[in-house]
C-alpha cells in the first residue's frame, strides 16, 4: 500500500509536470516573435516559483537592483580568469579576490538579519585570539610526539600541563621571524590552502577546535566573545540562534546595552558520536534547560560530521522518549538537525528530520536527491539552513554555482543564508552571501527575501519576531538610499 500510494503520488507530479509542459512548449511557432513570447512566459513561470515571488520592489529598491546587477556583471568580468565561487573558498581567500570586491563591502553594509546556524565560538575571529592568548606570559603550546593531545594544541595554565609543553612566550623569542611564528599558531588553529592536500579534511577541521579551546579562559574568553558579538553587529546582524555558547548571559546583555534591538537564543548540541546514554542525558539537560528558560532555550540539535556517525534513526528511542517527556511537562522541545551533510544517496537523516518534525534543517544538501520530502518541506515551511562555504570547504559542492540551493531558490522552499564556522576559515558572514550572490543567480529581490526569511524562519515569540522585522525594515531603508548613492 505504502508502495503504490509513493507510486502514485510521484505519477501526479509527473502529470504536473507534462501539463506545464503543455502550457509552453507549441507544436509549432508562427515566427520568432510567436517563440519569443512562449519563452518569455516560460522565464516568467519560473520566476513565480522562486522563493522571492511574493516580493514587489519599490521604485528605490528597483533602482538600488540595476546598480547592484551592474556591479554583478563587472565582477564577473574582473574575475572572469578566477571566478571565486567555482574554486575551494580556501584557495580563493588566499589569493584575496574576494577582499577587494565592491560586491563584498555592499554584502557587509546589507542588513541581513539574523544568523540561524552558527558554532559559538568558530564565528569569531581567531585572529584576535592568537594575538590576545598566546601572548599571554603562561600561555602553553603541546610540542611533543603523542598525538593526543592535539600535536600544536594550546592552553592557558597557572603551571605546566606536563610532558611536551612549552611557553609559547619562549618559543616566539627563539623564532627567526615573530610575524611568521604568530601566522603559524593562526594557521594551526584555522584552515586554509595548505590544508587542501590533506586526505580528510574534517580530521583537520576537529583540530582546529581541540587546539583552540584550551585558550578560552577568564578574560580571553569575556574579550573574544565581545569582539565576536560586535564584529556580528558591525556586519549588520541583529539576532543570533549559536549552537554552543557566545560567552554567557552577562556579556550579551553589556553587548544590548548599546545595542537594544540585539538578540541572542540557544540550541543545545550533542555530538553524534556519542553513546546513547550521553544522548540520553543531554536531551534530560536540554527539557530541563528548555522548562526553566523557553524564551532563551530553543531546541536540541544532533553535530558532527554525519556520514563517519550515527544518524538520527539511530537515536530515535531517545528522541521520541524526550518528545514523549516534553508532552507530560507540558513543554515542547524543537528539534534543528543537522541532517542531510552528505554526498552520499545513501543518507536518510533528512528523511527522519522531516518525521521527527524538525522547525529547521542544518545543511539539507542531500533534500535535493528526494523530490517528495522537498515538496514536504516546502508545504510545512521548515527552512533550510545553508552554509555555502562550509559546505564548500568541507567537501560537499566543489564548484558553489552547482549547490543544490540554486534548487531549493528556485522551487519556493524556505532558505536561509548562513555561515556556520567561519572563524576556522577565516572569513566572516558577509562572504557566504557574496558566494550565495555571485554563484546563484540572485537579485536585490532574492537578497531581501533571504535575510528576511533570517527572521521569518527564527524561533522568536510572534511580538519579538515582529518588533525584530521592523528594525530590519528601518536598516534596509537606509541600506537602499546608501546604495543608490554609491559610485558604480
Amino acid at each position: 500500500m505504502k508502495r503504490g500510494f509513493l507510486f502514485f503520488v510521484g505519477a501526479l507530479l509527473f502529470c504536473g509536470f507534462l501539463q506545464q509542459q503543455d502550457r509552453f512548449v507549441q507544436r509549432r511557432y508562427e515566427d520568432v516573435d510567436d517563440y519569443m513570447n512562449a519563452r518569455k512566459r516560460l522565464i516568467q513561470a519560473e520566476r513565480d516559483m522562486r522563493l522571492d515571488a511574493g516580493i514587489t520592489l519599490t521604485p528605490e529598491e528597483e533602482e538600488a537592483n540595476l546598480k547592484l546587477i551592474t556591479l554583478k556583471k563587472r565582477e564577473i568580468e574582473r574575475t572572469q580568469e578566477y571566478f571565486p565561487p567555482a574554486h575551494s573558498f580556501l584557495k580563493s581567500k588566499t589569493r584575496r579576490l574576494i577582499d577587494q570586491s565592491p560586491i563584498l563591502e555592499i554584502m557587509k553594509r546589507m542588513p541581513k538579519g539574523g544568523i540561524l546556524h552558527g558554532h559559538g565560538y568558530a564565528m569569531g575571529d581567531f585572529h584576535w585570539l592568537v594575538k590576545h592568548a598566546s601572548y599571554l606570559p603562561n600561555c602553553y603550546i603541546y610540542q611533543g610526539k603523542k598525538e593526543p593531545p592535539r600535536k600544536v594544541s594550546m592552553t592557558v595554565s597557572a603551571e605546566s600541563p606536563g610532558d611536551g609543553w612549552r611557553l609559547v612566550g619562549d618559543l616566539r623569542k627563539a623564532a627567526n621571524n615573530v610575524e611568521e611564528f604568530d601566522e603559524e599558531l593562526y594557521q594551526s588553529i584555522t584552515l586554509g590552502e595548505e590544508d587542501l592536500g590533506q586526505p580528510d579534511i574534517w580530521a583537520e577541521f576537529r583540530k582546529c577546535f581541540a587546539r583552540s579551546q584550551g585558550v578560552l579562559r577568564d578574560e580571553i574568553r569575556s574579550g573574544f566573545y565581545r569582539k565576536m558579538l560586535r564584529d556580528m553587529i558591525a556586519e549588520n546582524v541583529q539576532y543570533v540562534e549559536t549552537r554552543g555558547g557566545l560567552g554567557g548571559q552577562e556579556i550579551i546583555e553589556e553587548i544590548q546595552r548599546d545595542n537594544p534591538e540585539f538578540m541572542v537564543k540557544y540550541i543545545s548540541p550533542s555530538r553524534r558520536s556519542d553513546p546513547r546514554e550521553r544522548i540520553a542525558k543531554s536531551l534530560t539537560q536540554a527539557l530541563d534547560e528548555r522548562e526553566a528558560n523557553p524564551g532563551l532555550m530553543i531546541g536540541f540539535d544532533l553535530v558532527d560530521e554525519e556520514d563517519k556517525n550515527q544518524t538520527n534513526l539511530d537515536f530515535i528511542n531517545e528522541l521520541l522518549e524526550t518528545r514523549h517527556e516534553a508532552g507530560r511537562r507540558g513543554i515542547t522541545l524543537p528539534f534543528y538537525l543537522h541532517s542531510g551533510e552528505s554526498n552520499w544517496t545513501e543518507n536518510e537523516n533528512v528523511l527522519d528530520a522531516v518525521l521527527l518534525d524538525s522547525r529547521r534543517i542544518g545543511h539539507g544538501l542531500a533534500l535535493f536527491k528526494h523530490p517528495l520530502l522537498m515538496q514536504i518541506v516546502k508545504e510545512r515551511g521548515i527552512a533550510i539552513e545553508v552554509c555555502p562555504i562550509s559546505n564548500q570547504v568541507l567537501g560537499y559542492v566543489a564548484d558553489l554555482r552547482n549547490h543544490p540551493a540554486v534548487l531549493f531558490i528556485n522551487s519556493g522552499l524556505p532558505v536561509v543564508i548562513c555561515p556556520d564556522d567561519p572563524g576556522i576559515w577565516k572569513c566572516s558572514f558577509s562572504y557566504d552571501f557574496y558566494a550565495a550572490f555571485m554563484a546563484w543567480g540572485l537579485d536585490l529581490k532574492c537578497l531581501k527575501q533571504l535575510a528576511m526569511n533570517s527572521l521569518l524562519y527564527s524561533a522568536m515569540a510572534p511580538e519579538e519576531k515582529e518588533r525584530a522585522l521592523g528594525h530590519w525594515h528601518e536598516k534596509w531603508a537606509k541600506f537602499i538610499a546608501w546604495l543608490n548613492e554609491y559610485k558604480v
